[in-house]
């Protein structure tokens, strides 16, 4: 199906489809949500042999995941700012006020979610519309966002070569006391699915939530301006004033899997591992007795067990009595030496660092940064940026369309802005900074400097201000480079001036030296 196709007609029909997919995905997106809260496979625990020891031990190692990897990612608000062109040194304003309206609407604590949802189930919506509430002289927003849970959201692709969005659609759960003839009442439950379009706005009525019987879906009536004065009439369909998405997916990866999924198996065995080594421990506390050539009576055994003693007797001396207990402990650091491989496996996967309770010797930080796994989690979590960013750019353009259309950030571009995650940047500080002492040194230019070292989240807007607050005298300081240079210049022109003494003194030596000879041979003539 085109854009051009899409009307309330063309989308009934191929609704129920799209209701039925992501049916599936709701429920196996609620399935990982449970899990990230707790309910794991580990609380339905059965036992067979001696079921009334059977301990539950639970370590939500999926919630740590996820809480780790959102505070890593986003734990910081992300930030505008302009992108580092050569020919444009003077920051725009409007940034800044782009910044001040995200603020506004409480975009750090959105994208918190957003991450949330996408380590959990590995995608998540965003809704973004116009504010018109909102009070402009009060540097209110004009637009308003909102984190949709991805239970109720879908998005539907062409799937054609671009893939582009065709429509979205959100999800609204309803119940009703319907009266019948008879005068009772029938509690009945229904759902409103609102689909959203580039340019317009489709409700659907879906009654008993039957989605595999087109009849039950019923197209709403909205009330929409006439045009003539407060007018209005019935229409299938509600224009939208901007024209854009109002709904805006974002997928951890193509494949949208999330963390909790790709080491679910792992974590269970965890639990199980954990579960078992208690049983263990308390089957071995609570060993069973074993008669030996003895038969005993079992109220008999209770009053002797509260005496705090057994009596034992044999009547054939060939098969002596004998009362023991069952032991068969599991070993502790058997099982400790599992559960770590398992738990180090997951991190790897998840790209998380491992804490290392061991005292560091000689390592250097960089060699700790490496072993210990922040490097890779560096690196994990630029990937995870690069997918934040896609999504973000499509989020970008529709709010510069609905600013522009408020009478806001008039002059500022999509292409103007630069996405920038803000992660800390103070860990291994000094070699950071003593290289880019050394790139100074060298004469590399200071935006390329500033981007290499890995100090600032932001280094041209850092390029930018330090170039407006040192003016000319910025990154022009006398390098060693250049005394070195020099002292080669003076140092050859001594050598040169020496070797020329040389070779004159050498001259004059040598002129003396002849005409001595000249004055022996006379004497010797006048002698003869």
């Amino acid at each position: 199906m085109k854009k051009s196709e899409l009307n309330a007609e063309s989308i009934k029909r191929i609704l129920p489809q799209v209701l039925r997919e992501h049916d599936k995905n709701a429920n196996e997106i609620d399935y990982l949500y449970n899990y990230y809260k707790g309910k794991q496979p580990i609380l339905n625990k059965t036992k067979v042999v001696r079921p009334e020891i059977n301990n539950k031990v639970l370590e939500n190692h999926a919630f740590e995941i996820v809480e780790f990897k959102k505070a890593y990612v986003f734990g910081e608000p992300v930030q505008y700012v302009q992108k580092g062109e050569k020919d444009n040194e003077v920051i725009n304003p409007e940034i800044s006020e782009l910044n001040k309206f995200m603020e506004s609407e409480d975009k750090p604590s959105r994208d918190k979610e957003i991450g949330e949802w996408d380590y959990i189930s590995g995608t998540a919506y965003r809704w973004v519309d116009i504010d018109n509430e909102a009070d402009l002289e009060d540097e209110d927003a004009p637009f308003e966002i909102r984190t949709l849970d991805p239970r109720r959201t879908f998005v539907v692709y062409n799937s054609g070569v671009r893939g582009e969005q065709l429509f979205s659609g959100y999800i609204n759960y309803f119940s009703e006391n319907i009266q019948l003839e008879n005068g009772e009442t029938q509690f009945s439950k229904y759902r409103i699915i609102t689909i959203y379009t580039e340019d317009a706005e489709y409700q659907y009525k879906e009654s008993f939530g039957n989605t595999e019987n087109v009849q039950n879906l019923e197209i709403m009536q909205f009330d929409v301006p006439s045009g003539i004065g407060n007018e209005t009439v019935k229409s299938d369909s509600y224009p939208i004033e901007i024209k854009g998405h109002r709904i805006i997916e974002y997928p951890l990866n193509q494949a949208r899997l999330g963390l909790i999924e790709l080491c679910m198996s792992a974590l269970n065995a965890i639990n199980q591992v954990k579960s078992d080594d208690l049983d263990g421990i308390d089957q071995f506390i609570q060993s069973l007795l074993v008669f030996i050539n003895q038969e005993i009576d079992v109220d008999k055994f209770k009053q002797l067990v509260q005496a705090g003693a057994v009596e034992v007797s044999s009547n054939d001396p060939s098969k002596p009595a004998d009362v023991k207990l069952l032991i068969n402990q599991l070993v502790h650091s058997e099982t400790k030496i599992v559960t770590d491989d398992l738990y180090n496996n997951v991190l790897t996967i998840c790209g998380i660092p491992r804490l290392n309770h061991k005292a560091s010797g000689g390592d250097t930080g960089q060699a700790r940064l490496l072993g210990e796994g922040w490097t890779m989690a560096d690196e994990r979590a630029k990937q995870d940026e690069l997918s934040f960013k896609k999504s973000e750019r499509q989020f970008l353009k529709l709010v510069l369309k609905i600013c522009k259309y408020k009478g806001k950030l008039q002059n500022l571009k999509n292409s103007d802005i630069d996405i920038k995650p803000s992660r800390n940047k103070s860990d291994n500080l000094l070699v950071k900074t003593q290289g880019l002492m050394n790139m100074k040194q060298s004469q590399v230019p200071p935006e390329i400097a500033f981007t290499i070292c890995g100090l600032f989240s932001d280094p041209n807007d850092v390029y930018a201000k330090a170039k407006v607050y040192y003016g000319d005298n910025f990154w022009k300081t006398e390098s060693p480079f250049d005394n070195s240079i020099q002292n080669m210049d003076t140092s050859g022109q001594k050598e040169n001036q020496s070797i020329n003494n040389i070779s004159a003194d050498e001259g004059k030596k040598s002129a003396t030296q002849n005409e001595g000879e000249a004055r022996n041979k006379a004497s010797v003539r006048k002698e003869k």
